[in-house]
């Protein structure tokens, strides 16, 4: 068999009073336009996977977070492997801003509105199906 390239992906599960913040992806996005996600992105060869979670999350929403720990990891469809990460934002600004051609609206949501907010990319569906959220309820 073949060795294949991989993308290596790492996101944020943003808590904060038992809440997550999730995304909508905006309409020009090639892959899954208006799908909610997860705040991340790709990691670049010179990051950790820390820095870029921190890096993508701040490009993405303005927001600055403190990781706590890595929650797994998820092989999604493709050559695309996702590293899970929880967080908390950190500081005192708390506004979202979003970047209009990556994202168009955010919200926080509890883990049991996730179902009700509308069409989830596929690898988000995975990560709840598995467990890796059930913390947020505690």
């Amino acid at each position: 068999m073949a060795e294949l390239q991989f993308w290596i992906g790492v996101h944020g599960v943003i808590e904060e009073h038992g809440k997550i913040l999730v995304l909508r992806r905006a309409p020009s996005m090639t892959y899954k336009p208006g799908a909610w996600d997860l705040p991340g992105g790709h990691l670049a060869a010179d990051e950790s996977f820390e820095k870029c979670l921190a890096r993508e999350v701040a490009e993405e929403t303005g927001l600055a977070v403190e990781i706590d720990r890595m929650l797994g990891a998820n092989k999604a469809a493709g050559p695309y492997v996702q590293l899970v990460f929880a967080c908390r934002p950190t500081g005192a600004r708390r506004a979202v801003t979003l970047q209009p051609y990556e994202h168009s609206q955010w919200r926080w949501i509890t883990l049991s509105e996730l179902t009700e907010v509308g069409e989830r990319i596929p690898y988000l569906d995975q990560i709840v199906a598995r467990g890796m959220l059930d913390w947020v309820t505690r």
